[in-house]
């Protein structure tokens, strides 16, 4: 019987059948570029601008001591607030990572754009009503499907309301701003901050109250900075607004002062001073006692970080012993 097909033939046919490809043809430059093509989003603002604007870690860590020091205040104990995380995110992307249930409210901050956001996790806002109306705080409430009463609202309003003193303080070296409580809200998706595809800055702050922690989100959006960008993409310190003569202007002087100004320091009425040597004080007894140089309450030095600052003399006032300042600076 004649071939109808050559060994060849043969060979290629059945290399077809067993499912081996024929060599591909070399791809043309515009198809290999076409495999290195990734798609971006350009509503995400993260990677272009962190880093770019250095001087908001600066602010962002001066409140969390401002809020620190505001729980102190109200709560009468102590609280420790640090600064978690600094994020760049769509707007979308911030309502959708908010927790729920949490307590929300909006706030402007004058001459900045646009509308910024507080963000109270639900178990830190029921432990602050706790706390703040004499309870421990430490019952763990279940928030699952439940909200604030309007008592809750208001008073986590006016807590809010007193953040406000402490943003405006951290970002005075930057820009004078005005706080103001607009509203509190339940529902993210009706806070209206931004436009989906806006950028909004967003810092963490993790407030820990010893037996309970919790998040406070602070959110801003990025247009509302506008005009101070420029300032913020450098960190800044207060001692950089020296002048030529190397002395720090007014304005810087009456910032530090004003913050100077706050500082705790530690005070002690001093009514006497006795030396005693080491073997004296061992040999001392319940029932001792230590002759003092001076007569009664007469002559007290009150010291000031354990320098004597002021002199005074001890007196009654309500029937609470006080001591009343006769002199000052007449020591060195």
């Amino acid at each position: 019987m004649a071939k109808i097909l050559s060994q060849d033939e043969v060979d290629s046919l059945l290399q077809g059948i067993g499912g081996e490809s024929q060599p591909e043809e070399p791809s043309s430059p515009q198809e290999e570029s076409s495999r290195d093509v990734h798609l971006y989003d350009f509503s995400s603002g993260d990677t272009s601008i962190r880093g770019q604007l250095p001087g908001l870690d600066s602010i962002f860590n001066a409140f969390s001591r401002r809020l620190r020091n505001l729980f102190t205040v109200e709560l009468a104990k102590s609280v420790n607030v640090n600064l978690a995380a600094v994020d760049f995110v769509s707007y979308d992307d911030f309502i959708k990572g908010l927790p729920l249930p949490s307590s929300m409210h909006l706030v402007r901050f004058d001459p900045l754009r646009g509308i910024a956001a507080f963000i109270i996790e639900a178990h830190l806002a029921y432990s602050l009503v706790d706390l703040f109306f004499g309870g421990t705080g430490q019952k763990r409430a279940n928030v699952a499907g439940k909200g604030f009463t309007a008592i809750e609202t208001s008073f986590l309003g006016k807590f809010v309301t007193k953040m406000l003193r402490g943003v405006e303080e951290a970002w005075e070296p930057v820009v004078r701003m005005t706080g103001h409580y607009l509203r509190s809200e339940i529902n993210p998706y009706l806070l209206g901050a931004a436009a989906t595809g806006d950028v909004m800055i967003t810092a963490t702050y993790k407030v820990d109250l010893g037996h309970l922690s919790g998040d406070i989100l602070f959110g801003l959006p990025l247009s509302a900075l506008g005009g101070i960008r420029e300032r913020l993409k450098a960190s800044f310190a207060i001692a950089k607004q020296d002048n030529e003569e190397g002395t720090v202007d007014e304005s810087t002087r009456r910032h530090l002062q004003k913050h100077l100004l706050h500082t705790e320091v530690a005070v002690r009425a001093i009514v006497d001073v006795v030396a005693l040597n080491i073997q004296e004080i061992l040999q001392l007894h319940p029932g001792d006692f230590i002759q003092m140089k001076r007569h009664g309450m007469e002559q007290v030095e009150i010291w000031v970080e354990n320098k004597p600052t002021l002199r005074g003399r001890g007196a009654q006032n309500n029937g609470a012993k006080v001591v009343v300042v006769s002199e000052r600076d007449t020591y060195k």
